[in-house]
């Protein structure tokens, strides 16, 4: 990812040989190079809705709600799922093993164990509010130990702490996502302004030039060539 720094170095850099030419090639690079900028910040100038290479701010945006999701909707999913009211544990006895519809490997399939097993004097044959893969593993007969809801003593699950353990990573991913986008936007977003700043100036600039003056082709040809030079496309993939 370019940082800011080096988005306003090259940006720089390549406006300087145009102050040396004439006004006009200057405010029509201020103009050429700003706008791409601006461009560049919300959509990023190399991801124009095709090759992901690049997110600009609005993707940042996305990545910054996609990692708060993950880093405060853990919890919420877990009560959604039940997750977080099956407290209590006890032991129970495999009836049968749903197995995964797949016929490939086994791996990262999740299977779903049916059991009996009695809580305050009462017997329950119940299938597990949710699958696993390790209770692909488990076999009619089998004593395993379970987690159950003492309010509702019929949803039970099968290795709740590997389920759990898997869901304590996603608030961490999340922080880690919402910082990085966090980032990403502060910079997009100055990026804009530096750009809009140079595109301003450069308008500011054509003001003074005489009457008549056209800076459209030249601004389409500077625009191509900074694309090149700082991006490393392809002059005839930009659009004018």
């Amino acid at each position: 990812m370019l940082r800011l720094g080096k988005i306003k170095s090259a940006a720089d850099s390549f406006l300087n040989k145009y102050k040396t030419e004439n006004p006009a090639s200057y405010a029509a690079a201020q103009q050429a190079v700003g706008g791409l900028l601006v461009i560049d910040g919300f959509i990023g100038i190399d991801n124009p809705f095709g090759k992901n290479k690049r997110s600009g701010i609005f993707g940042s945006v996305m990545g910054v709600i996609v990692g708060l999701l993950l880093l405060f909707g853990t919890s919420f999913m877990g009560n959604i799922f039940g997750i977080n009211n099956l407290t209590a544990t006890t032991t129970a006895t495999v009836v049968e093993v749903t197995q995964p519809t797949r016929t490939s490997s086994k791996s990262g399939s999740s299977c779903t164990p049916q059991a009996t097993y009695t809580v305050n004097g009462k017997d329950y044959t119940q299938t597990s509010t949710s699958g696993s893969s390790s209770a692909c593993a488990l076999t009619a007969g089998q004593t395993i130990a379970i987690n159950y809801d003492p309010n509702n003593p019929g949803a039970w699950a099968y290795d709740l702490q590997t389920a759990k353990t898997v869901l304590k990573i996603f608030p961490i991913a999340g922080a880690i996502v919402a910082m990085s986008s966090v980032w990403t936007f502060i910079v997009r977003l100055l990026s804009i302004l530096f750009g809009w700043k140079l595109l301003k100036n450069g308008r500011a600039l054509a003001k003074t030039l005489p009457a008549g003056t056209d800076l459209s082709t030249i601004k389409q040809e500077i625009k191509k060539n900074f694309a090149k030079y700082l991006f490393g496309l392809d002059p005839e993939t930009v659009t004018p």
